[in-house]
């Protein structure tokens, strides 16, 4: 409370001059800086501007201060507020600046954003949901055959039919399956290699 004007009272009626500016430079760029910045343009020493700005946005110290920055602050909201017909008046205004500008890329796009504004597009989102779990699925697959050999011949015969019978398809698929095979019996030699280690620590 060292302002010259305020000689430590705390509740003043009137604002006080550098008050004033402090309440001038927080208003205008509200957002923009600190408050700390602010009080530090309206004059107030480096060294306690963080302090004095704390202080003179405390209702309770300064009720004048902050109920003038309120007010003040409500009008600039009241004129920040946006609207439909607001919002559509300055795409217009984009719009039509930018098509005087020979800006067409940016007229454009002004143009279709005022048509989403007004409603004139519809966006659709398609949401893919698993209606299946894997389990569902493969309990379905098993259902359709008798057994693994069935599912397989009927696989091969409809690769056939789609492909038809190629020599090299055959070799192929007989090499993935020897392949598959081998792999198969390496990850059970393993498997009983660690059931038997595991066997022996018990």
């Amino acid at each position: 409370m060292n302002d010259k004007t305020n000689e430590g009272k705390k509740y003043l009626t009137k604002i006080a001059p550098k008050q004033e500016k402090y309440i001038n430079e927080y208003c205008s760029k509200f957002g923009e800086i600190s408050a700390t910045q602010c009080a530090i343009n309206a004059g107030y020493a480096r060294g306690s501007a963080h302090t004095r700005a704390h202080e003179l946005l405390d209702w309770r110290l300064y009720p004048q201060v902050r109920a003038e920055i309120n007010k003040r602050l409500k009008d600039t909201r009241e004129v920040w507020k946006i609207d439909r017909d607001k919002h559509l008046r300055k795409l217009n205004d984009i719009g039509r600046k930018a098509d005087a500008k020979g800006n067409y890329g940016v007229s454009l796009k002004a143009e279709q954003l005022r048509g989403q504004v007004a409603g004139l597009y519809v966006e659709k989102q398609m949401v893919m949901k698993a209606e299946m779990t894997v389990e569902e699925v493969n309990a379905k697959w098993k259902s359709l055959f008798n057994s693994r050999e069935e599912a397989e011949l009927a696989n091969k015969e409809f690769m056939d039919d789609v492909w038809g019978k190629e020599a090299k398809a055959v070799k192929d698929i007989n090499r993935l399956e020897k392949e598959n095979q081998d792999k198969r019996m390496v990850h059970d030699a393993f498997r009983l290699s660690a059931q038997a280690y595991c066997t022996n620590l018990i």
